[in-house]
This record gives C-alpha cells, sequence and structure tokens, in this order.
C-alpha cells in the first residue's frame, strides 16, 4: 500500500463478469472533469475466470488516466478488494462499484470532501436507475436501491452507537479512503472472514469509525447504479434483506460493549419480527401480492437475526427471474 507522490488518486474497481457495465464505468471516470487537477490511476481488478474486463480496459486504456489491470480470481470480497488496496500507488484510493456510473465531478467532490473537513473517509450518495425502465411495485420510488443519508454535505457520518450498535451499513462503492491515515503500512484493511458470507465493506467502515477515523458525506459526489431486473424480484429482495441482517447482527456483536446482552436483545428482537410478520403476511393476504412486501420483509429481519450465524453468503442472482 505504499504511495507514490505523483498519483493523488487510485480510482479502484473490482469486476466480475460484466464487460458492458465495466465499460460505461471506465468512461465515465475518464470524463471527470478533474478541476482540482488530480493526478489520477485507474485500477481494475477482474475477478472472473474469462478475463472479460480485459479487452474492456484495452479499448479504453488511451484515455487521459493511465487504466491498469490485474486479475485475482480468489471468491473472496475481503481478498479482492484487498487486493485493490494493495495495488494502489495513490495517496487515496476510490472505489466504484463495476454496475456504477460516475457524474463528471465525482471524484472533485469526493476529494474536496475529505481535504476540506481533514476527514480520513468520505461517502457519497448512489441513485438508481432501472434496467427495464421502471422501479417495482412493491416500490415504486426505487427507495430500496439508492443510498442518500440525507445529511448535510461534508458532515460527519455517525456510523455507530456509544453501544456498538451500527446506525448505518455502508458499502465501500462510491467511497475514498485517505490510505496513510487509515490503514498502518502493510496492513491488510479487510476481514477475509467477512469475505466469504459478505458484508466485509460494511464491517470495515464500523471497525474504523469506532477506532476513531473521521468519515464524512460528500452529498454532491453522486453514482448511479444499474438495477438489472432479476434484482428488483419480490425472492431476491427477501433473500438480500436476510443476508444485510446477518450482516448487521455480525458488526453489531463484533463491536457491542456488552456483546452478551446485545445477542439477547437481538434475538428476542428476531423472534417477535418473525412473530408479528407472519401474522401480517397471513392476516392480509400478503404473501399473493405484487405491491405489499412489508410483511414478508419483516419475517426475513427476524431470520436473519436468528439465523446470524447460518450465512446466506453469495447470492446467485442467475435463480432470480425476471419480473
Amino acid at each position: 500500500m505504499s504511495g507514490h507522490p505523483h498519483i493523488d488518486v487510485t480510482v479502484a474497481i473490482a469486476t466480475y463478469d460484466r464487460p458492458a457495465g465495466l465499460a460505461e464505468t471506465l468512461r465515465s471516470c475518464l470524463a471527470q472533469t478533474n478541476t482540482l487537477g488530480l493526478d489520477v490511476e485507474i485500477l481494475v481488478v477482474d475477478n472472473h475466470p474469462s478475463e472479460s474486463g480485459r479487452a474492456v480496459v484495452g479499448s479504453l486504456a488511451t484515455g487521459a488516466a493511465p487504466i491498469r489491470y490485474v486479475t485475482d480470481l480468489t471468491r473472496n470480497m475481503s481478498t479482492l478488494r484487498n487486493r485493490a488496496f494493495a495495488e494502489a500507488g495513490g495517496e487515496m484510493v476510490a472505489f466504484i462499484d463495476d454496475d456504477e456510473v460516475a457524474a463528471p465531478d465525482w471524484l472533485d467532490q469526493l476529494v474536496a470532501a475529505l481535504r476540506e473537513t481533514q476527514a480520513d473517509i468520505a461517502v457519497g450518495p448512489r441513485t438508481a436507475r432501472f434496467a427495464d425502465g421502471a422501479a417495482p411495485a412493491y416500490d415504486p420510488g426505487g427507495a430500496y436501491f439508492v443510498r442518500d443519508l440525507k445529511l448535510a454535505d461534508r458532515s460527519p457520518i455517525p456510523l455507530t452507537a456509544p453501544s456498538g450498535k451500527p446506525r448505518y451499513g455502508l458499502g465501500t462503492g462510491n467511497s475514498l479512503f485517505h490510505m496513510a491515515r487509515c490503514f498502518a503500512k502493510g496492513e491488510a484493511p479487510m476481514r477475509e472472514s467477512f469475505g466469504d458470507a459478505g458484508g466485509e465493506d460494511a464491517e470495515l467502515m464500523a471497525r474504523l469509525h469506532r477506532n476513531g477515523h473521521k468519515i464524512v458525506w460528500a452529498a454532491k459526489a453522486v453514482v448511479t447504479e444499474t438495477v438489472e431486473p432479476r434484482r428488483t424480484s419480490i425472492a431476491y429482495r427477501m433473500i438480500r434483506t436476510r443476508r444485510e441482517t446477518q450482516h448487521y447482527v455480525a458488526i453489531y456483536l463484533d463491536g457491542a460493549r456488552d456483546p452478551i446482552l446485545a445477542w439477547v436483545v437481538l434475538m428476542l428482537k428476531g423472534a417477535t419480527q418473525v412473530a408479528a410478520g407472519l401474522l401480517l403476511t397471513v392476516g392480509t393476504g400478503e404473501f399473493l401480492s405484487k405491491r405489499r412486501i412489508q410483511g414478508r420483509l419483516l419475517v426475513e429481519h427476524g431470520l436473519g437475526k436468528l439465523t446470524w450465524r447460518r450465512s446466506v453468503g453469495y447470492i446467485s442472482e442467475g435463480k432470480f427471474e425476471q419480473r
């Protein structure tokens, strides 16, 4: 993770068999306004055996910022993102996902937020565009698919409560890390034990916050994620909710002041949510609806708490039918 003075920011993109999405992401990164005059490199870490990203990088590598391409086939997101951190040559590292497109001033806004607040990490919002043109019937406003903390621009993010309870679950998509402030030389930032099951980036953010690192909200640093139809299916939303709840429990217990008490409260809450959710689902006939999912979501929140040790892990999106 050694930095080179001539590189201010490394933009890191982990990709897995999304050549069209990766191309769109890269074009948006190459088209940054860069009013701050930053020296930027782009790093693509390809996790797919076909190396489908190589040709994409080759076709776009003549842009203003140099693009480096590396492969890492380890099926562990912590290992993959740690590889990106290790390969990065910049003083700062910005992460964007291969299904996201950056606004033209995205990087300017992230860097300005970090510099002007003397923060260690800056995180920006994510909007959504739906590949089939419409949000799902159960969420017509698309709220489940965006990240908007509704905080003032450049204000600190109160990521965890003093008890250790997480207030937000922040991923690394659309984030900027000041390397020297956040990580000791040679340190692997992400825990591999979380990477097998997911939630590794939320765990990293929570851990850094608990350790006193300042995280700020860069409200104007916007990326837009493309949401494929299979990810809007009710079945996918249910399993995703259970997995995210499992991550929440693991992160909470990992940093709780009183882990035993926290576990008891979480298990009681989980049992209550399952019972209440079942009553709501059956009582309203919700299981037949494509517009109402509140009861079913409540059940999944409860099951996520009760089964937090039996992690859902990776979700194979291919099995979810389009709406």
